[in-house]
């Protein structure tokens, strides 16, 4: 459990902070139950008062350990404290959501944690999740089953097309919500520069140490951006790269102007995951400022780029062809790419899309016939 907080962390931290403002702006009251350290800049400025509430989760430092992907795509599920102490904190939750007043109408939640499926039944108001991550635990595949047998409804939504499918021998999602972004403040580059671009955190899931290799066999200067995830991984593989290549910068962890600004120069943006990425924010992102990408014909990225107009699609680990697609990055038209963000892929959209999902929850729960009780 991480802060809803820029500089974020994430695209799902991005995501869910988006969400929330666009649907308070929308009207909608919205409380937001995240870990200390939380912040909605543009609702402290009164903005949105009385419409968006932060209702900050008291979280030790070091408390709850971030998810290691490394080990989830194992199926390894840890039980030590931290394993425990979730339980605990979403199950406070869910018996303080019964106890709201006024109540509310529906739960919105992201977690991707066991007690955030196996508890929210005890909730008395409808909950549903986005599930932002593919495939990697059996025993949250079997939790989400289980719901879906005994409700009819997996009462979940994911970001794309490949990440359902990863699920689809356990359970069908009830839809697929494509993320979405505003544009409008968002800059628009008409020409690049003459730098490639890495956007994500520092971990071995994200590929930079791949995203440096492709840029040296192509002679190019490379910016990386993005926070330190995986202290190791970053001191193994990066630091000393950064310390022998004077083609490559580090510019940390950074705010969204500064890297939405940083986008809309670079020539072209390195997409390299090792795994396939459910959705991967930083792709619409990018073509929204104009850039094309470079990325792997896997997860979630064929739904996103258009191959040979808004970017390019390789085979998996293909460092080759990136090295020869970053030739042709200069002939694409940089204005597809924004357009296609602005159609597919818009803040708007994706609020529609989660208004018209809560009514038909809504709905579905009102329509349920009552059974009468045993005694």
């Amino acid at each position: 459990m991480t802060p809803i907080s820029p500089p974020f962390l994430g695209g799902t931290q991005a995501l869910l902070h988006d969400l929330a403002l666009g649907l308070a702006r929308l009207g909608h009251h919205v409380t937001v139950f995240a870990a200390s350290g939380s912040g909605f800049e543009e609702a402290a400025k009164g903005e949105l008062p009385g419409k968006l509430i932060l209702a900050e989760v008291p979280i030790k430092r070091g408390e709850l350990s971030p998810a290691d992907f490394q080990a989830r795509s194992s199926g390894e599920f840890g039980r030590d404290e931290a394993f425990f102490r979730q339980g605990e904190l979403f199950l406070q939750f869910f018996l303080d959501i019964n106890r709201a007043e006024p109540p509310f109408d529906i739960v919105h939640a992201h977690a991707f944690d066991w007690p955030a499926f196996a508890l929210s039944p005890l909730s008395s108001v409808p909950v549903v999740h986005t599930v932002h991550l593919p495939s990697l635990d059996r025993h949250i595949n079997a939790i989400i089953r289980a719901t879906y047998e005994k409700t009819g409804s997996s009462s979940a939504v994911t970001v794309s097309k490949a990440c359902a499918r990863t699920y689809a021998a356990d359970f069908p999602f009830d839809r697929v919500i494509y993320n979405g972004i505003d544009t409008a403040g968002i800059p628009f580059g008409k020409t690049g520069g003459d730098f490639l671009l890495f956007a994500g955190r520092m971990a071995p899931e994200k590929g930079p140490d791949l995203a440096i290799e492709i840029a040296k066999r192509a002679g190019k200067k490379l910016v990386l951006a993005g926070g330190i995830y995986d202290a190791a991984f970053f001191d193994e593989k990066i630091a000393p790269a950064l310390k022998e290549n004077r083609n490559l910068f580090y510019a940390g962890i950074l705010e969204r102007d500064e890297l939405y600004r940083l986008m809309s120069e670079a020539e072209g943006l390195l997409f390299c995951s090792r795994w396939a990425e459910p959705f991967g924010l930083v792709l619409i992102e990018t073509m929204a400022t104009g850039t094309p990408v470079i990325a792997w014909r896997r997860g979630a990225a064929p739904e996103i780029v258009t191959d040979g107009e808004t970017g390019f699609l390789l085979d998996f680990m293909d460092l080759e062809g990136a090295v020869r697609a970053i030739e042709h990055l200069r002939e694409l038209d940089r204005s597809k790419g924004r357009g296609q963000v602005e159609t597919q892929f818009s803040l708007n959209k994706m609020l529609n899309e989660y208004v018209d999902y809560y009514s038909q929850v809504k709905a579905r729960i009102i329509q349920r016939p009552k059974k009468s009780h045993r005694t």
